[in-house]
């Protein structure tokens, strides 16, 4: 299910395979060059969101947590630069070459735990995914969107997930 007001949506997921799946729905929409940042707890489904993601543009690996290097890269149709911020202090971002990352036609950045760099590093356009806790296996994702570009991504992610739930 999603809620939507004009650059925002609340999608809701019921398990680990809900959550790639919503992915997979994203990656439908992708073009390349689009920065997600993904926040919540330890454990709210960020990392099964990433698996989602680069399973469904073909990647052969499997995404592990970042959480000991800053980026992984997965292949596929487009790239998934899999960047974990979680034990960089903002000030050290400048030295990891994250910024040549920005804006790549040939991937997507998907950022965990890059939320309080978020106006300092990416700019105008973003996606923000939020991922929040609901029960048991339960999910509930709220999606903001920054910029012209990621609000038509965010409708077209809609748009894909409404026809996945429909099957």
């Amino acid at each position: 299910m999603a809620a939507r007001s004009p650059s925002s949506s609340i999608f809701k997921t019921d398990g680990p395979g809900a959550t790639r799946a919503l992915a997979a729905a994203f990656a439908r929409s992708a073009r390349g060059g689009e920065c997600l940042i993904l926040t919540g707890p330890i454990g709210a489904g960020k990392t099964e969101f990433v698996k989602g993601l680069a399973a469904a543009l073909g990647s052969k690996d499997s995404p592990v947590s970042a959480s000991f290097n800053i980026l992984r890269t997965y292949g596929g149709r487009l790239k998934v630069f899999h960047f974990d911020l979680f034990r960089l202090a903002p000030g050290e971002l400048e030295n990891t070459g994250f910024a040549d990352y920005a804006g790549r036609s040939d991937g997507i950045m998907a950022v965990e735990w890059g939320g309080d760099i978020r106006d300092t590093v990416y700019g105008a356009e973003r996606l923000e995914l939020d991922f929040k806790l609901a029960g048991g296996d339960r999910r509930e994702i709220r999606a903001a969107a920054a910029g012209a570009e990621h609000a038509s991504l965010l409708a077209r992610m809609e748009k894909a997930w409404r026809g996945r739930k429909k099957k």
